[in-house]
C-alpha cells in the first residue's frame, strides 16, 4: 500500500515539465502563499482551484509556451517579406589609378573637360576618388510561389503553435488536479498509518499487561513491538510523501514559501458519482493537440511548394538611384536612376534543389503519417481513461465494504486475543488486513478523483457533459487535415 502511494507522489515530478493562458513576460514573478490557500496555525491549507488559477498565471513551462506562441507568430508575420519590396541603402567608397575607371568616375560625376581628353592623363590619370550613394528598391514580381507557400506555411505553423499552447494549459491544469491530489492521498495514507501506530501500540501494552498476569508469552510481546516498529518507519515515509507532494505543488505554482502544506479535505470521506455509462471517443478528435498536428502537416504540405519554388526563375523589378562625388562621403555632385526587371535562374543548384523537394515531400509524408496514428492513439486514449475511472469507481465501492469488514473482524480478533480465544499473530495479521483495507480505500480515491481530470484531458470535453449518446456522429478525421 504505501510503496503504491510513493509511486503515486513520484508522477508528480511531471509538473517540472508541465506546459490556456499565461502571462507571456519575459520574468515570471513567483506567487505569494495567499494565491493558493489560506495560512492557518503556521500550515498553509491549499484550495484546488487557486492551485489551478496560479499554476495558469505563473507556471514557467507554460509561460516558455506562450512566448514559443509568440515566436511563431512573429514569423508568421515575417513572411509577408516573401511579397513586399526591399529598400537597400548603400554607401561605396572607390581608389584606383585604372585608367578607364578614372575616366568613367569623372563622366559620372559630370565633370569631364577638355583637358580630360589629353592622352597623357587619360593614359597615366593618377590615383583618383570616388563616392557611390545607393539607394535600390527591389519588388518580386515572380518567385515560383515560394512567397505564397512560405506564408502559408508560417500561418500554419503559427495555428499549431497557439493550439499546442492551448494544449499546454490543459496539460498544467492536469497537472494541478495531480498535485493537489497527490497531498491529499498522502495525508490521508498519514491518517491511516497514525492510526494503525495507535492501534499497535495499544496492541503491545495488551501483550504487556496479558504478560505482566501470566496470560501471554513474551513472544507475542516481541511480535506486537515488531510490529509497531514496522508501522512506526512506515508512518515516518508518509509524512515525508507529504512534505514532497508539498514541495511539487509550490514548484507547479511557483510560490516561494517555507510553510508546510495541507488540505482542507478528507479524501477517505470524498463521494464518488458512477461514470457514463458509455463513452463515445470520437470526442478526442476535438484535442487542441490533434488540432496542432494537423496544422503542422498543412504547414509541412506548403513547404513541398516552396521547394518547388527554388527551382523555378525569380522575376524582380529594380529601381535604382545613385549619387556620386569624388571628394565627399554621402555627396551628390551628381545622380543617376536606373529602372529594369531581371529573372534570375539558378541552374547549377538543380541538385541540391531536388534533394530538398524530396526532403520536403518526405515530411510532408512523416506529419501526416504522425498525425493519424495520434489520431487513432487518442481515440485508445480517452477510452483508456474511461475504463481507468469505471475501474476506479468499482475499487471504491468495493473497497469501502472492505474498509468496514475488516474494521469489524479487527475489533472481533482484539476481543478474541484479550480473552485468550487467538494468538498474537492473528491479532497482528488481522490488524495488518485493515490498515491495507483503509489504506486501498484512500488510493482508490485518489485514483477516482484524478481519473476525472484525465478523462476531460483525454477526451476534450468536460465530465460532466452528454458524452453518452450512441447516436452521435463520430467527427471526421479528414476535416482537421
Amino acid at each position: 500500500m504505501i510503496r503504491k502511494g510513493i509511486a503515486t507522489l513520484t508522477m508528480l515530478a511531471l509538473v517540472a515539465t508541465a506546459t490556456g493562458t499565461a502571462i507571456a513576460s519575459d520574468q515570471q514573478p513567483t506567487a505569494d502563499a495567499g494565491s493558493i490557500g489560506v495560512v492557518r496555525s503556521d500550515t498553509l491549507f491549499v484550495a484546488k482551484d487557486k492551485i489551478l488559477r496560479t499554476a495558469l498565471a505563473r507556471n514557467e513551462m507554460l509561460a516558455a509556451s506562450s512566448a514559443m506562441r509568440d515566436a511563431a507568430a512573429a514569423d508568421a508575420e515575417g513572411a509577408w517579406r516573401g511579397f513586399l519590396p526591399q529598400l537597400q541603402l548603400g554607401e561605396f567608397f572607390l581608389r584606383t589609378d585604372d585608367a578607364l575607371s578614372s575616366f568613367g568616375f569623372k563622366l559620372q560625376n559630370r565633370k569631364v573637360t577638355q583637358m580630360d581628353f589629353n592622352p597623357v592623363l587619360l593614359n597615366d590619370p593618377g590615383l583618383i576618388n570616388q563616392h557611390i550613394t545607393r539607394l535600390q528598391l527591389l519588388q518580386p514580381l515572380f518567385n515560383g510561389g515560394m512567397g505564397l507557400f512560405g506564408k502559408q506555411a508560417a500561418n500554419a505553423a503559427s495555428r499549431a503553435a497557439s493550439l499546442k499552447h492551448k494544449r499546454a494549459g490543459e496539460t498544467v491544469a492536469l497537472r494541478a488536479v495531480q498535485a493537489y491530489e497527490g497531498l491529499a492521498l498522502a495525508e490521508a495514507y498519514e491518517r491511516v498509518m497514525e492510526s494503525a501506530v495507535a492501534s499497535a501500540e495499544g496492541h503491545v501494552r495488551q501483550a504487556q499487561s496479558m504478560v505482566d498476569n501470566e496470560m501471554a508469552t513474551e513472544a507475542d510481546l516481541l511480535q506486537a513491538k515488531v510490529y509497531l516498529s514496522g508501522l512506526q518507519q512506515r508512518l515516518i515515509e508518509v509524512r515525508n510523501m507529504v512534505t514532497v507532494a508539498g514541495q511539487y505543488i509550490k514548484l507547479l505554482t511557483a510560490v516561494d514559501t517555507d510553510l508546510p502544506l495541507a488540505t482542507d479535505t478528507a479524501l477517505e470521506a470524498e463521494t464518488v458519482d458512477a461514470p457514463p455509462a458509455r463513452f463515445d471517443p470520437s470526442s478526442s478528435l476535438a484535442r487542441a493537440d490533434l488540432a496542432a498536428r494537423s496544422q503542422e502537416a498543412e504547414a509541412a504540405g506548403k513547404m513541398v511548394g516552396v521547394a518547388r519554388g527554388a527551382m523555378l526563375p525569380h522575376v524582380n523589378l529594380s529601381l535604382q538611384k545613385d549619387y556620386y562625388s569624388l571628394d565627399n562621403l554621402f555627396g551628390n555632385d551628381a545622380d543617376s536612376w536606373t529602372l529594369g526587371v531581371y529573372a534570375t535562374w539558378d541552374i547549377f543548384k538543380g541538385l541540391q534543389n531536388i534533394g530538398e523537394l524530396k526532403k520536403a515531400r518526405a515530411q510532408k509524408r512523416a506529419a501526416q503519417h504522425m498525425l493519424d496514428f495520434e489520431t487513432r492513439q487518442a481515440s485508445v486514449q480517452a477510452t483508456e481513461a474511461w475504463l481507468n475511472l469505471k475501474s476506479a469507481y468499482d475499487k471504491v465501492q468495493v473497497a469501502r465494504d472492505a474498509v468496514e469488514a475488516a474494521r469489524e473482524g479487527l475489533r472481533i480478533v482484539t476481543n478474541q486475543y484479550r480473552e485468550g480465544l487467538a494468538g498474537m499473530v492473528d491479532l497482528l495479521d488481522t490488524q495488518a488486513a485493515a490498515t491495507m483495507a483503509e489504506g486501498n480505500l484512500v488510493q482508490a480515491l485518489h485514483d477516482y478523483q484524478v481519473g476525472l481530470a484525465n478523462l476531460e484531458y483525454m477526451a476534450a470535453v468536460p465530465v460532466g457533459a452528454d458524452i453518452l449518446d450512441d447516436d452521435t456522429p463520430a467527427a471526421d478525421p479528414a476535416q482537421d487535415r
